[in-house]
């Protein structure tokens, strides 16, 4: 292989390796970043539903004290 082939090939290989480098650093960043938004998904889903049980609740008091009256 002459030397100008051999000069172009090495040089595309370092071009590909960055560009794979560069991806690899995105998608640990971004794998990162979902981590974050999960756990407070996660934190969000588990207030809610407390929340919604308290609410339940209330609303099941106020049904029995207007079924028991005055």
């Amino acid at each position: 292989m002459d030397e100008e082939l051999r000069a172009y090939l090495d040089a595309m290989q370092h071009k590909f390796n960055d560009a794979i480098e560069r991806l690899l650093n995105r998608m640990a960043s971004l794998e990162q970043a979902f981590q974050g938004t999960k756990g407070f998904l996660i934190n969000d889903a588990l207030v809610t539903g407390r929340r919604w049980l308290d609410l339940e609740d209330r609303v099941s008091r106020l049904e029995r004290d207007r079924k028991a009256g005055p």
